[in-house]
């Protein structure tokens, strides 16, 4: 089975950007605080900010089972690390 590492910081709501993102603002209004972290892993960073809009992490597809492998809370973000069940 090939194994995927997806390392991506999300906001409360679910957003990977803030609102109106272009080339010239990349991570959209807003969108810059997902990124004061600093954690050197392959993981799901969750960012303590609400940002109402923007770009979805997640749109449609198949349901998928997670279990949840570790979690390592932060001042700036939460770690999450989990795994895709069978």
């Amino acid at each position: 089975m090939t194994r995927i590492i997806a390392d991506i910081s999300v906001s409360l709501d679910g957003f990977v950007t803030g609102p109106g993102p272009s080339p010239d603002n990349g991570l959209g209004t807003g969108g810059e605080a997902l990124h004061t972290w600093a954690f050197p892993d392959d993981r799901l960073h969750l960012a303590p900010i609400v940002l109402g809009a923007g770009t979805p992490v997640l749109t449609g597809g198949a349901p998928r089972r997670l279990v949840q492998r570790r979690v390592i809370s932060a001042s700036t973000a939460t770690h999450l690390t989990y795994d895709v069940s069978r």
